[in-house]
């Protein structure tokens, strides 16, 4: 994991769009009273977070998001917790007394989700399910299954996960490999509000990682 400047960045994405624009088209002109290079980091964060959710977990640096959370507990042994609002990625989660975490969740259309429904059928410590979802709210919300109903109190022993990428940064924490993507859909979302949806597309094929 590297910290890149969000300077160098533009920087790329500005290299990345002018390698593909013919010489007669003035791509960095001001448009509309705004500066190409503004719509440029105000996009950054869009297209970190798009390439963010989408990669495999051993390109991310996921941080601990558990503390301060307390978990809901039902009478049966499953739960609940609510997941604060700049949570972008869920990578692993673990409550106190389960044999191991989950890292692949769920939602509510699974074929699995419907088992969790019943004591028999549903996670438990050996091999615990969760599913992500909504709360009546609008927050994201796990639901866990389970530990034993004898269980007294629920305990997360860690919740690990990446972040919303900060609109106000001035540098990020990015893999190396994962630079170039986000550079090239970053000018991809540029084109978008452009209205050049020709150069988007081709942007937006070399962001595939």
């Amino acid at each position: 994991m590297s910290r890149i400047s969000l300077r160098d960045l533009v920087s790329q994405v500005k290299i990345n769009m002018e390698e593909l624009t013919p010489q007669w088209e003035a791509v960095f002109e001001r448009t509309d009273g705004v500066d190409i290079e503004a719509y440029i980091r105000n996009k950054i964060p869009d297209a970190l977070s798009r390439i963010l959710l989408n990669v495999s977990c051993d390109l991310l640096t996921p941080v601990d998001i558990g503390y301060g959370l307390v978990p809901v507990k039902n009478q049966d042994g499953s739960g609940q917790v609510v997941l604060p609002d700049d949570v972008l990625r869920i990578t692993s989660f673990k409550m106190k007394g389960w044999n191991r975490p989950v890292t692949r969740f769920i939602d509510q259309f699974h074929p699995s989700c419907e088992l969790q429904y019943n004591l028999y059928t549903r996670g438990g410590s050996s091999k615990p399910v969760c599913v992500l979802g909504k709360n009546d709210k609008g927050h994201v919300v796990i639901d866990y299954y389970s530990l034993s109903p004898s269980v007294p109190e629920h305990e997360i022993e860690y919740i690990r996960g990446v972040l919303v990428p900060d609109k106000s940064a001035d540098s990020f924490d990015i893999n190396p490999l994962l630079v170039s993507p986000v550079c090239y859909l970053c000018a991809a979302l540029v084109y978008e509000i452009l209205a050049r949806p020709d150069m988007a597309a081709i942007m937006m094929q070399r962001s595939v990682y």
